[in-house]
């Protein structure tokens, strides 16, 4: 029955490395650049208006933003996804367990 087995001991047998490709850093840098200078273009265009605001400045504002939205959308997802490459390695005999001396 299973109430009285014993324990069972876990071994780490299988290391994983996971390796980044050049994709990866591009869409990171193309995330935070069009996210620092977007953020500060809509701020200033924001703070920029003055008087009375129509409906052609309020369509304009709001594409803007929906433009720099999705272009972050894009890259942000596109750094995520980007290709990830995994290696994985079995340890010898020798890497673990106990000590052993020989000559």
């Amino acid at each position: 029955m299973g109430i009285f087995k014993r324990k069972e001991s876990w071994m780490r047998t299988f290391r994983l490395r996971s390796s980044h490709g050049a994709s990866k850093g591009v869409f990171a840098v193309f995330f935070w650049l069009l996210g620092i200078v977007g953020l500060f273009f809509n701020a200033g265009t924001l703070f920029g208006l003055t008087g009375n605001i129509g409906v052609g400045t309020s369509a304009h504002l709001t594409a803007t933003c929906l433009v720099w939205i999705g272009g972050m959308v894009l890259f942000g997802i596109g750094a995520l996804l980007a290709h990830t490459d995994f290696d994985g390695e079995r340890p010898s005999e020798g890497d673990y367990g106990n000590v052993r001396l020989t000559r």
